[in-house]
């Protein structure tokens, strides 16, 4: 039987990468000066940054419908992986390495996901 204090933690866990996804992919889609500049430095154009925070912000959709939430944390994993190494190429290796926590927390909750079916 599960512990219902992990229960919530988890619950917590999820609703937490879910606004972190969504917030990363609005400033995507909106254009936000400092994430527009730092992507175009990879060759990413307008839609390509708008049609990303669209992925990031359908992965924070995702992960708060239980029947669909390994998905939503498959695609939250690729996106934050994607931006985690970039960050990493552009130089900046400590802040690439934090970034590296919500890939991992986005595998866990697939994992979880994964088990509960």
């Amino acid at each position: 039987m599960e512990n219902p204090n992990m229960k919530h933690v988890f619950t917590v866990l999820i609703i937490m990468l879910a606004l972190l996804s969504v917030a990363a992919g609005a400033a995507k889609v909106m254009l936000v000066p400092e994430e527009a500049t730092f992507l175009r430095q990879f060759g990413f154009t307008d839609t390509l940054m708008m049609l990303f925070g669209a992925g990031q912000i359908l992965a924070g959709a995702l992960l708060v419908i239980a029947g669909l939430r390994l998905y939503g944390a498959l695609l939250a994993a690729l996106c934050f992986a994607v931006s985690s190494g970039l960050l990493l190429f552009s130089g900046d290796v400590p802040f690439a390495l934090v970034s590296l926590v919500p890939v991992i927390l986005a595998g866990l909750i697939a994992r979880r996901s994964i088990a509960a079916d």
